[in-house]
């Protein structure tokens, strides 16, 4: 094969002449850096990543930057990245058309998923993608030339990534049996050595209180109790300790309190008695292999690597008393295997009005002579742990709490359907019809004008590189059509949305009308239902309760739309 004269290899960066009648691309930009190569210092930067591709897209006159997405931090193996996944939402709705990345790798190293991206999913939404160092444009590309180069640079990047996650793994899993520490924090009690990250070191300021808790746990205090007294007392929670240290920057610590959990969790950790215990978790990711828990005797264990802070007497007491009530708790588990245990009908969604908490299921039986009565009701259980200084007891039963939603429901489903009905008869009539097709006419001239003022940008560019403007001139009519762009497009959407509400059939949110119609004759509540319809209900105690709806405000809108037709319709009834 003959090589290619440099002189006909093109800069990417290099600004180019362009046709009037070529298109401008709302373009979103986009930029991921992982652990790894955030570790390495010769990798490149998100900085440098940004710089780069912003300079691209400003040297091209049909690409008009309007979104920059950054994923820090996040394995390219993975698409569930925050950033990508809001660029892919944006994609669907249209705000973007075209995507910009300095390589293939940035936007994955996962070669099935990064090729269904370039080859189904970006090709299907008229995405147009562009990889600058790669020298990769969609809108160019042709079979013959990338049908192997892609797929191939696609396979190095997933090699790449696998082999990576091969030696990080490899180094972890060594320090591990090192009895090294490996951990993002220390427990609470311990610090990291300042000389060396891998070693424990008392934390003299707070070793006092792991003491005391395994002290009150040999006693006989319930964890809840425990945490209780620590709150009363005043004394810092690990998570709200670590933040006022400054060893963690997220506010939601800021005023975090002890709970029977937090208790829970320190009362078995091994590390109180110079012991590492580690390797809980488990991710293989060359070997496909995601996030799992592990079996404890499968776990890593290396005996005295740090000065301990508890007694192997007192943690061996504890440890008895731990194994004695668990014990216990998994004899009597089928003690009541006869009794029918009822559904969970608000599990996750239902949260306590003043601490926040989620609230907990509970069963009662009492024991009668004919038969054993179950009662069902949800408490809020921080109250045990944190007190009433912190969240109040409430109770509240099942039956109730029930009864309260089913009604809420009905009068929801009643307001879409009595709605639906009325905005589909009043979008039937001749006066709504007229409005729509005014609106269609609109709605055909703003995209005539949207197309020549884009035709008119891309047609500044040429008048500028042939000399007939000079740069202050070009940079303000370019100023003006790309706003004037910007606005017709804005207008353009509102139109469109506007033209669907006057459709016969016009109904809002589709998935919202499928709910709506799937559940309109229910006889009686089910945890299907109540997640489908309700996002949130919050408890205050008695009987008042908050219910947040999923479909709260299509609804709303919904009512407005039908509540402005009547409007716009009488005004017209009224003008004849």
């Amino acid at each position: 094969m003959a090589r290619k004269s440099r002189k006909n290899q093109q800069n990417p960066l290099k600004k180019q002449t362009v046709s009037s009648d070529m298109k401008l691309y709302r373009t979103g930009v986009y930029a991921r850096l992982s652990v790894e190569d955030s570790k390495n210092p010769d990798c490149d930067t998100i900085e440098n990543q940004l710089n780069l591709v912003r300079e691209y897209v400003e040297s091209k006159p049909y690409l008009k930057q309007t979104a920059e997405y950054v994923d820090n931090g996040i394995s390219g193996t993975r698409f569930d990245r925050p950033e990508f996944t809001r660029m892919i939402e944006d994609m669907r709705a249209g705000k973007i058309d075209c995507i910009v990345v300095k390589d293939l790798s940035r936007l994955g190293r996962n070669y099935l998923e990064t090729g269904d991206y370039l080859e189904k999913i970006f090709p299907f939404f008229g995405i147009r993608f562009i990889a600058v160092t790669d020298g990769y444009d969609s809108i160019h590309a042709s079979t013959a030339d990338d049908g192997m180069i892609v797929p191939l640079k696609n396979l190095i990047n997933e090699a790449y990534a696998k082999d990576m996650s091969k030696k990080v793994s490899t180094a972890i899993e060594i320090k591990q049996q090192q009895g090294k520490f490996i951990g993002c924090r220390a427990a609470y009690g311990y610090m990291k050595n300042p000389e060396d990250k891998n070693q424990l070191l008392v934390d003299r300021e707070v070793s006092h209180i792991v003491v005391r808790i395994f002290e009150c746990k040999a006693e006989g205090m319930g964890n809840a109790s425990i945490a209780r007294m620590l709150n009363e007392e005043g004394v810092l929670s690990p998570m709200r300790y670590k933040y006022e240290k400054g060893l963690t920057k997220n506010r939601r610590y800021a005023e975090s309190l002890w709970n029977d959990g937090t208790i829970s969790i320190m009362i078995v950790n091994p590390v109180y008695i110079g012991d590492m215990e580690q390797g809980m978790q488990k991710e293989v990711m060359y070997k496909g292999i995601k996030k799992h828990n592990v079996e404890k005797d499968k776990r890593i264990y290396v005996a005295g690597t740090h000065e301990p802070i508890v007694s192997r007497e007192l943690f061996d007491r504890v440890q008895k008393l731990v194994g004695e009530r668990k014990q216990k708790a998994l004899e009597s588990r089928g003690k009541y295997a006869q009794v029918k245990r009822k559904e969970n009908t608000f599990d996750n969604i239902l949260f306590c009005g003043d601490c926040g908490g989620r609230l907990k299921f509970c069963r009662k039986i009492k024991h009668l002579r004919a038969e054993d009565k179950v009662y069902y009701s949800y408490i809020c259980p921080n109250s045990e742990a944190y007190g009433e200084k912190f969240c109040k007891k409430k109770r509240i039963k099942m039956q109730d709490l029930e009864e309260a939603v089913e009604t809420a429901v009905r009068m929801h489903i009643k307001l879409f359907l009595d709605t639906r009905e009325i905005l589909q008869n009043l979008n039937k009539s001749e006066q709504a019809k007229r409005i729509k097709t005014d609106i269609k006419r609109e709605i055909a001239d703003t995209r005539g004008r949207l197309e020549r003022s884009q035709s008119m940008n891309c047609n500044l560019y040429n008048d500028y590189t042939d000399g007939l403007l000079n740069e202050r001139d070009y940079l303000f009519a370019k100023k003006k059509y790309v706003l004037e762009a910007e606005n017709l497009a804005q207008r353009l959407s509102e139109l469109s949305e506007m033209q669907l509400t006057y459709e016969e059939e016009y109904a809002g949110s589709h998935d919202m009308e499928v709910v709506m119609e799937k559940y309109a004759d229910f006889e009686e509540l089910s945890s299907e239902m109540v997640h489908a319809f309700i996002s949130r209900i919050v408890f205050y105690g008695g009987k008042q309760i908050e219910i947040q709806f999923a479909f709260e405000d299509q609804v709303q809108k919904l009512v407005e739309v039908a509540e402005s037709r009547k409007g716009e319709i009488a005004c017209i009834q009224q003008a004849v």
